[in-house]
């Protein structure tokens, strides 16, 4: 259930049921309500009908023949009795519905409101012999009413339960409207994240343009802000990136004309030890220029994107390894297709490769593809890195003097460039130590993968 709470379109349905499905049951209820209070006025005025009526018809008979007819009156919730004196007693607690029936009756007949009608219990030994009617019982309600010759006409009410209306068509009513609640939920959920899908993917596919390209403000005004907001934050990195790579590349140009005359003038010293320390410190400098100004290089590529085997690719990078004596094993599907920039990938493996062949003597890449994505896994066998320093080593000139010092060449920014290229693509590069010994270079990166027969 995560789903429901983690994400716009989960709450947003969420509210929606809630809302509204309380709006609908409380409505359902109103009616309900409503509709059970016109029946049961209905029947309190079609009982007053014909309480009336009966009244009015044992009124016309002879006193000695209107007990019996009463009787044969009986019917249904009434037992009728009639006698000179009234059986009920005044009092007692009274449900709303004998209220209403006692209330109809004296607007239909207001002279029995000054004492012509009374509604309570029995009163005791009142009850004629052979009644089925228990004055005790709190299901029946006693009513007695004068007739215009001073007798009273007394009737045993059975108390019925409330009616219920609640018919198959309200339920399928309210079936049909959660289930219009829960389409209407979905839509309104689509309508309100669509533009913000559409927004986080043209966000993840920016590496696939060129530098500063610009996504389309378009949407409601949150989203086209927040687009406008991203176009601004990339202009803005790149004007810095410029700028970065504009500063450092007028200080290489300018260091390499003193550099120059520090090589000429390295040519007149006698000393041949001397002039040879001169002269590799210079190189030292001259390539480290280099490798800063590609290492900007990187994060400005222009590199068109294209399809690209990563399978080729790696089966390149261990042939060239072979050619230069290394051991480099790969084992990879026989194509693995993805989007990006070929030279630019190739690099970044390169330096993951090479960066386990200098230090381990040699490296194993497996490559696969997934329905996230590509994953590609160098291995060595060399000394690994402290667990502190995982995630230092991928600053730019940082080197772990312990095990990977200057003796073995390069100038710290292979890794740097290797996971920068990643990122660019949407992936990354994690480090990790092996048991017993050894280190492990993981390589993710976005899209299906065109994975191929082995």
């Amino acid at each position: 259930m995560k789903w429901a709470t983690d994400t716009i379109a989960g709450r947003t349905i969420v509210v929606l049921l809630f809302g509204l499905g309380t709006i609908l049951g409380l409505a359902h209820f109103l009616y309900q309500k409503g509709l059970e209070r016109e029946v049961a006025i209905g029947n309190i005025e079609r009982l007053v009908d014909r309480l009336i009526f009966l009244s009015d018809t044992i009124t016309t008979l002879a006193p000695d023949v209107r007990d019996e007819a009463a009787h044969k009156l009986s019917g249904g919730p009434l037992e009728l009795h009639w006698a000179r004196e009234p059986f009920a007693t005044a009092g007692g607690t009274l449900d709303g519905e004998t209220l209403a029936l006692r209330d109809h009756l004296i607007v239909r007949v207001p002279k029995l409101a000054s004492g012509g009608l009374i509604v309570g219990s029995s009163r005791i030994g009142e009850i004629p012999h052979g009644s089925n009617r228990d004055s005790s019982d709190p299901h029946t309600t006693l009513l007695s009413l004068s007739l215009a010759d001073g007798s009273w006409l007394n009737v045993t009410l059975a108390n019925v339960l409330s009616t219920r209306t609640a018919a198959p068509s309200i339920i399928l009513s309210a079936v049909f409207g959660a289930l219009g609640i829960i389409a209407i939920s979905v839509l309104m959920s689509r309508w309100l994240t669509r533009p913000l899908e559409e927004l986080a993917s043209g966000a993840r596919q920016l590496f696939q343009t060129r530098f500063n390209a610009e996504l389309p403000e378009t949407g409601t005004r949150e989203v086209r802000t927040l687009a406008a907001a991203i176009n601004e934050l990339q202009h803005r990195i790149g004007g810095l990136m410029t700028a970065r790579t504009q500063m450092l590349a007028a200080v290489s140009h300018d260091l390499r004309t003193p550099l120059t005359r520090l090589r000429l003038r390295s040519a007149g010293v006698e000393d041949r030890e001397t002039r040879h320390s001169i002269e590799a410190d210079i190189d030292e400098m001259e390539a480290m220029i280099d490798a800063a100004l590609e290492f900007l290089r990187t994060d400005r590529d222009t590199e068109a994107i294209e399809q690209v085997d990563l399978s080729a690719v790696l089966q390149t990078i261990a042939d060239d390894a072979a050619d230069a004596g290394q051991k480099v094993e790969v084992r990879a599907p026989r194509t693995l297709v993805i989007r990006g920039r070929h030279l630019a990938l190739k690099r970044a493996l390169t330096n993951l490769v090479q960066n386990a062949v200098r230090y381990a003597g040699s490296a194993f890449v497996e490559a696969s593809a997934n329905g996230e994505g590509v994953r590609i896994v160098i291995r060595d066998e060399g000394p690994g890195i402290s667990a502190d320093k995982l995630d230092a080593v991928f600053e730019p000139f940082y080197r772990v003097e312990e095990s990977r010092g200057r003796a073995t060449g390069g100038h710290g920014l292979g890794l740097t460039v290797a996971r920068s290229i990643a990122r660019a693509h949407g992936g990354d590069v994690v480090l990790s130590n092996r048991t017993p010994r050894g280190l492990e270079a993981v390589v993710t990166l976005p899209g299906t993968g065109e994975l191929a027969a082995r």
